[in-house]
């Protein structure tokens, strides 16, 4: 396909995709959804980015989804080198370096399609609060040059977010957060990339989790 005829394919999909979901309302939080299917629903809003200054309007992408797992198997997918390719498809290169028994940094590299250039990001991942039916993880992007020095061919993300785990009777219920310093390319490109990526992350960690 020419660059020309995705860019229009890409143009009809996130009309579509606003016109059918950006007015229907979550909770109190101020999400809207922008993509639902089977027990997986996507949800959006545009706040201040974490420690910006001045502040910079970013997206946070709310994913929230069911699988019958328990919180090592859930907390296991999260680290686990081998797998992180079934489920993370544009994953190229990963890396997990633990630290402490709640904290530990990873590397990842994303073979992106255009017009997205290829992209890569250096967490620390960090276990805030742990109980008997609530696990909760937050992450967001470091700097350290000697573990992940900056790749000419990637851009480097700024990434903040969470993943909450909560059981439940039957299946755990999992809260996925994420928050994106912006890009230069409009989001009428970007929207139905960003949002596919997530549903389809999402079935495959849960195929995986339930396995």
């Amino acid at each position: 396909m020419n660059p020309f005829s995705l860019m229009s394919m890409l143009a009809v999909l996130a009309l579509h995709t606003c016109s059918v979901f950006a007015q229907v309302p979550d909770d109190n939080e101020g999400f809207s959804l922008v993509k639902q299917k089977d027990n997986i629903s996507i949800y959006e809003r545009w706040r201040f980015f974490p420690k910006t200054n001045p502040p910079v309007e970013a997206r946070e992408v709310k994913g929230v989804f069911y699988a019958k797992t328990d919180f090592k198997e859930a907390l296991n997918l999260l680290q686990n080198e081998k797998l992180i390719y079934d489920w993370q498809s544009h994953v190229s290169k990963f890396k997990v370096y633990p630290q402490t028994d709640t904290t530990w940094f990873e590397y990842s590299y994303h073979d992106i399609p255009w017009p997205v250039s290829d992209q890569d990001h250096f967490l620390i991942y960090e276990i805030k609060h742990q109980s008997k039916d609530t696990v909760y993880v937050t992450f967001e992007s470091i700097v350290n040059d000697k573990l992940a020095p900056v790749d000419e061919d990637a851009h480097r993300m700024r990434l903040a977010g969470s993943w909450l785990f909560e059981r439940q009777k039957e299946k755990m219920r999992i809260t996925y957060r994420i928050y994106s310093y912006p890009s230069s390319i409009p989001r009428i490109f970007t929207d139905p990339v960003i949002r596919s990526n997530m549903m389809s992350t999402i079935k495959e960690y849960i195929k995986l989790v339930e396995k």
